[in-house]
Formats: C-alpha cells, structure tokens, sequence
C-alpha cells in the first residue's frame, strides 16, 4: 500500500520538478534581464557624472588656468618694459639732458649709449626720448627723428600723454614708419608730473610676439588673440587676423554672448560657450591683463581637451557587455546546479512554516490567557481600591488622578475613617505590573487590619505597625530573603475639627491656601524593606490650621521625562500647576493636572505608575459628620 502511494506520488512530483526547473529559468532570465538593465544604466550614469566633472573640471580650472597663464606671460614682458622705462626716466643724466634742453653734448652720448644698449641687447624695437620744452624725438642712436607738431595727427599721442598727468602710459599703435603694430611705453620724466621735462620710454613690436605666442598654444584646436578695448586685434596666433575687429573672427552666438555679458569690466573671467560649424563645440575666455587695457581671449575647441572621454565612453560600454555576459553565464550555470537544493529548501522552508503557524497559534493562545488574566487581576485591584461614592462620602471636595503604567500597577490609595477620624493614604509599592498589584493588595489589606487596632491612634504609629507587618508577612525569620521588597506611603489623620496630622515614608504631602504652598516628604525610610528596623519609630507632624486644599503624591508624576529635553517633570514644575490650578474645581484641576502631564510627556512612554490624591480641610472641609457606619468600608 505505500509502495503505491509512492509510485502515484512519483509523476506528480516529476511535474512538479519540471515546472520547478522552468519556473527557476524564467526567474534566472528575468534576474540577468534586470542586471544588464542595471548595468548599463549604471555605466551611463557613470560616464555622464564623469563627462559633467570633466566639463566642470574644465571650465572651474583648465581654461581660466591657461588663460591666466598665457596673460601673465604677456603681462610679464609689458611689465618688464615699464620697469626699463621708468629706469630711464629717472636717470640724472636723462633729466639734466632735458633741463638743458638736450643741448650738451657729453650727455648726449651717454645717454646713447644706454639707449643703444636697451634697443640692441634686450630686444626693444624703439628706445625714444622726448623733450618737453624742445618738443625733439631722439632716437636709440641720439639722431633726431623729428619735432613733434602739435597739428600733426600722429603726435596726439604726445600731447595726450602730457595732458594725462599719469606717470606711466601704454599705447598701442600700427607704426607704418616701423611697419608692425607696437606697444610703446610712455614715462614722464622729472619730479613733478604735472610739469615734465619729457617723455621717454620703449617700443615693443608686438608682431615679433607672434612666434612666442604661438607657443603658448597647448593644441592645435587652440586661438589667441590680444584686442584692445575697442575689440581691435594686436596680436594673434594667426598673423592674419592682426588689425582686424575680434567680431570679424568670432561667430554670431559668440558676441551675442559677450554683449550681454559684463562681468569681466570688473576684472573678473569670463567663460562662455558655443557652437560653430567646423569645429562644433567651443569654449571661449576673454580675460583682462593687469598691466594694460588689452583684453586676452582664448579660443578651445571641446575635441581638444575633452577627447579623452570617447575612450573612456568606448571601455565604459566594452565592461558593460563583459559584465552582462558573464552575469548571465553565471546566472545559468547556478539555475542548474541549484534546482534540487531548492527544492529541498522549498520543502524545508514549507515544514517551517508549518511549524511555525503552530507556534504562533499557541503563543497566541497562550496570550490571549495571560491577558485575560491580567484583566481580570486589574478588575480585582480595582475592586479592593476606594470607590467614588465611598471617597466623595469620607473627603471634601476630592479628585483622584491614578494612572498605571501597565494593566495593574505598584500605586495605591486608601481612604477610612475610624473611632472619629478620617485616615488618607497614598502608595507607591516596589515593582510595577502584576508583581506591584500584588504589593498593593497585601498594603491594602494590612492598612484595614491596622485600622481594626489600637494602632490607629497615630499616623505615625499606624506606620510602625504597617512597617512591621509588612517585614513580618515578606521577610520571615529562620529564611533566606531572596527579593527586598517595601514601599513608600503617606498617611493624613483628619479629625473631627479640621485639624490634619501627617507621617510619611519617602511620599509627598503637599498643603495649598491662602498664604502659598507648602510641602512636606516625612521620613526617609520607606516600609518594609531591609534596611528600615522592625522598631523604625516614624515622625507625627502636625499641619497648619485653617482652610486649604491637600495634595498626597506618589513620585511617578514628578520622575515622567519628557519635554525639550527629555528631562523629568520635576517639582519645581509641578508645584508651578498646582498654583495654577488652586483656585480651581476639584474636576477642573484634576483635567488641568492631566492635560499638563500629557503634553509634557508628548511620545514619551509613561515610566513610572502616577497617583495623585486631592481634598479640601478646614472649618467647613475637615470632618463630614457621618458616623463609622455610614461612611462604609473603603475596602
């Protein structure tokens, strides 16, 4: 019979392996499908991220590097210029030549040969000398050029020089005399600017920069040029292009761009871009030089220095489909050889399931019972508490705010009243949940023995006889303790004029009227535990007299962290509510009280279990009037 059964079970399961197999294959090729997906879309990314800090790269760094170099390359010969310039102008020689109005002959030759020396050995192409008051252009050589004349056009340049005031001048001008377009540098000799003896300085030929400048060029999809302000070009890498207007060189896109853009009238880099047919995109830096008005602009073609990205776009493809290729072969050769443990793991993870949907159904059912339980042990800790009626009956005007932090808790209130007094009580036992719900019936029912003595005659003895049952009942002699169980309690005696007498073991009484707050902790040791003797003697303290409204407290309410900074209610805190609320009804502090705490605590979860007790005493508060037996049993 169970051969058969195998044999029956046999096809169904061969089917089932089957559909296995396929059903791994379609998930294995979906899986390869998705990764390849992934790949490429991760190479693209990588390539455009790579490709944008290439660009950034480019413009943030590459280009306004290359163009500050190559200006301070060019700013560093005008310089140079300016500084022999400035020598020669400040030669006592030249200036005694220039106040004899150049008419010695001994300072004449000298002064020669310095100019020869400048015009020969460091390359100027002029070296010139000018009178002010003779108006003569001498030569390098000391041979008279020419007298400068006012009504000649091409001597404004002097006259503007003088008229400016400025110590030192650039100009630039195509010289046909001297067939090149120079930069001559124009120094005012003599001590005061306003009145020179005259102007001297050099001429550079910017036409013999032209090879120099051309070197400069990293590339060749590279184009120089220096324009002056007016956009006419003095020197290019193209030859051709010197004297012409930078926007007959420049596309239509180009100088739009320029136009509208300013920024560079500030000293700062301009960096654009456009399109061109020939070369495609191209990247354009118009920069200032320092030491004159010329504008430098930098002509980068993108081919040039971005080519390194079409290499790096044709590997980034090429892993891509070697990853792809070996994902998927990889992916294959796994679907085969992990069928049959999969479906072995399959079958175990079925089993577990199982399993596990059994587990969970007794763990429900098993707390389903324990919360039943716990319900129904809150049902009997609320059954052993004072009722409404019976605390309304015994106390004036009262509110009680008890708040578990579980189901059940550790806190406790007792009201009673015997032989003509009302007894009031407020505890906190050790431990919260069910093992504190416990403590607080075997308070509970060690008060109402108490009461049913002669121990009642005092808060204070009625403490003694509580701290003593309490160690009697959890610490027996002759054993071993295992746990150090107590509690913390306060204890008010009402009499029948009003006069209130209070003992504590580490709880709060506080007393509110017409003159302030004040407060009161009682003694430091709490009831039954170790370190409290069995013949601890608890201190009696008699309250002010008069009408005023009480407050008995567990220290739950003021230990609740929350706020700003997750720090503790504290009494400072709660003594600000109760003055807040003192004027208030008994309903109305009590949801006031309530609605404190709750905002204070906002997510935080409640730490500790909260009791708080409140009446009125006094001449018209303190005593109800009923007797033992009308006020009933609180418990």
């Amino acid at each position: 019979m169970k051969d058969e059964r195998l044999q029956r079970a046999a096809p169904k399961g061969f089917v089932d392996g089957r559909q296995l197999d396929i059903g791994i294959r379609r998930v294995m090729v979906l899986a390869s499908a998705l990764i390849a997906l992934s790949i490429i879309l991760i190479g693209s990314y990588i390539y455009r991220v790579t490709e944008q800090e290439a660009l950034n790269k480019l413009k943030a760094r590459d280009l306004p590097t290359l163009a500050k170099s190559i200006s301070a390359r060019v700013d560093g010969r005008i310089e140079r210029a300016v500084e022999t310039s400035l020598t020669l102008s400040h030669d006592p020689f030249v200036l005694e030549w220039l106040s004899g109005e150049e008419k010695d002959k001994r300072l004449a030759d000298m002064i020669s040969k310095k100019t020869s020396y400048l015009h020969q050995k460091l390359g100027y192409s002029a070296t010139f000398i000018v009178g002010a008051a003779s108006r003569k252009y001498w030569s390098y050589d000391g041979s008279l050029l020419s007298v400068i004349k006012k009504e000649d056009p091409a001597d404004a340049w002097f006259f503007d020089t003088l008229a400016a005031g400025r110590e030192v001048s650039i100009n630039f001008d195509t010289n046909e005399e001297l067939h090149g377009v120079f930069a001559f540098i124009n120094v005012l000799a003599g001590s005061d600017l306003k009145r020179p003896l005259g102007i001297v300085g050099v001429g550079m030929k910017l036409d013999g920069l032209s090879e120099e400048f051309d070197s400069y060029k990293e590339g060749s999809g590279i184009n120089l040029w220096l324009t002056g302000s007016d956009g006419k070009i003095y020197l290019s890498d193209n030859a051709s292009d010197n004297g012409r207007n930078i926007s007959d060189v420049l596309p239509d896109s180009a100088k739009s761009q320029l136009s509208e853009n300013t920024r560079d009238q500030k000293g700062e880099m301009v960096v654009l871009e456009y399109d061109t047919p020939d070369a495609g995109r191209v990247d354009l830096i118009r920069q200032h030089l320092k030491s004159t008005e010329l504008q430098l602009y930098v002509e980068v073609e993108r081919r040039e220095t971005t080519g390194f990205l079409q290499s790096i776009r044709w590997n980034t493809a090429l892993a891509a489909l070697v990853i792809i290729l070996a994902t998927i072969g990889f992916f294959f050769y796994i679907s085969r050889r992990m069928v049959n443990p999969y479906k072995r793991a399959v079958e175990m993870n079925r089993r577990l399931e199982d399993e596990i949907a059994l587990r969970t159904k007794e763990l429900s059912e098993r707390n389903e019972e324990m919360l039943d339980s716990i319900n129904y042990a809150r049902l009997l800790q609320q059954s052993v508490l004072p009722k409404p009626e019976a605390i309304e009956n015994l106390l004036s005007a009262p509110f009680v705010l008890w708040r578990p932090r579980d189901v059940v808790g550790g806190d406790f209130f007792w009201v009673k009243k015997r032989h003509g007094r009302t007894f009031v009580a407020v505890g906190d036992c050790t431990g919260h949940g069910v093992p504190g719900a416990f403590m607080t019936m075997l308070a509970l029912s060690a008060l109402n023995r108490i009461a049913e003595t002669d121990a009642c005659s005092s808060p204070a003895d009625m403490l003694e006889a509580l701290n003593r049952l309490i160690k009697e009942t959890l610490h027996r002699e002759g054993q071993e303790e295992i746990t150090d169980d107590g509690m913390s309690i306060g204890l008010c005696a009402i009499e029948q004029d009003g006069a209130v007498t209070f003992a504590g073991a580490s709880c709060w009484l506080y007393r509110l009227d017409a003159e302030g707050l004040q407060s009161w902790k009682g003694d430091r040791r709490g009831i039954g535990y170790r370190r409290t003797p069995g013949d601890y003697r608890f201190t009696n303290i008699a309250l002010p007299e008069g009408k005023a409204r009480m407050y008995l407290l567990t220290d739950g309410l003021m230990d609740q962290n929350g706020g700003d900074r997750d720090h503790s209610f504290g009494r400072k805190r709660f003594e600000e509510l109760l003055l807040s609320i003192g004027d208030l009804k008994e309903t109305e502090q009590r949801d006031k009280m309530i609605q404190s705490l709750e905002s204070y605590m906002g997510e935080e979860r409640q730490r500790d279990d909260i009791t708080v007790l409140s009446f009125l005493v006094g001449e018209e508060h303190g005593y109800r009037g009923e007797s033992d037996e009308e006020s009933g049993e609180a418990l």
